[in-house]
């Protein structure tokens, strides 16, 4: 008998990547990161990891660990983006990969990502509150995960009487299904409310301190955005 080799290659790569993405989940789970026990009053529990966004589920795009400040003087040549692809010399490029919110531009290093600080608490809170209502002594199986996605501060435009930056925020929840396994598909939603346009010096004023009061507002937007989206992320399995 004859083996089909390239069938067999196929079903393994196939095996290879599915495993990859568990993998890659267990990774974040264990790199410094752990879940939080979220409880309800009835019993009810859910383990909620927030953590940088993992490149798969953010558009093949590198998530800001640090505010990203990307000026007129960015490129749009491939060493310049924040995606997967091009910075590991991938060929598969969309063409929305070179919008200017892509690019790398520098970072600010004294401002770390501030989900984790300022949303995941609030979030765990709001969660407990859906529990307390909804969980009954149910025992969540997949853990629900908060991922920072960007932060940063874009030019406005070319115009060199315009120093107006655009501060952009965006955070995503996934979860996989009830019932499932590791191989299946996660629910997702995400949460990118309207940028907020300054002048430059207006944001870098007093330690960057109008970016935090502003960004802090985008995090309560998606406050309200992550609780319309529970029912929908914490579905019971039948």
């Amino acid at each position: 008998m004859f083996r089909d080799v390239k069938k067999e290659r196929s079903v393994n790569i196939k095996m290879i990547t599915a495993g990859t993405l568990a993998i890659t989940l267990l990774t974040g789970c264990a790199g410094g990161t752990k879940p939080t026990v979220v409880k309800g009053s009835g019993g009810s529990s859910l383990e909620v990891l927030t953590s940088l966004a993992q490149t798969d589920m953010n558009g093949n795009r590198y998530p800001d660990a640090h505010l990203r400040v990307v000026g007129p003087g960015s490129t749009g040549v491939v060493a310049g983006l924040t995606a997967v692809g091009a910075l590991l010399g991938g060929a598969s490029i969309s063409s929305d990969m070179f919008d200017k919110k892509g690019y790398r531009g520098t970072t600010v290093d004294a401002l770390p990502e501030p989900t984790r600080r300022y949303f995941a608490p609030k979030a765990e809170a709001k969660i407990a509150r859906y529990l307390d209502k909804n969980g009954g002594s149910y025992a969540w199986q997949h853990p629900l995960i908060i991922g920072a996605s960007s932060w940063s501060l874009v030019y406005t435009d070319l115009s060199s009487a315009n120093s107006n930056y655009d501060l952009s925020y965006r955070v995503i929840f996934y979860k996989r299904p009830e019932g499932g396994t590791v191989f299946s598909a996660f629910t997702f939603a995400s949460c990118e409310p309207a940028a907020k346009t300054a002048p430059l010096a207006e944001w870098q004023a007093n330690n960057y301190q109008k970016v935090t009061q502003e960004t802090e507002k985008m995090m309560d937007a998606c406050l309200l955005e992550l609780d319309n989206q529970l029912p929908r992320l914490l579905k019971k399995s039948s």
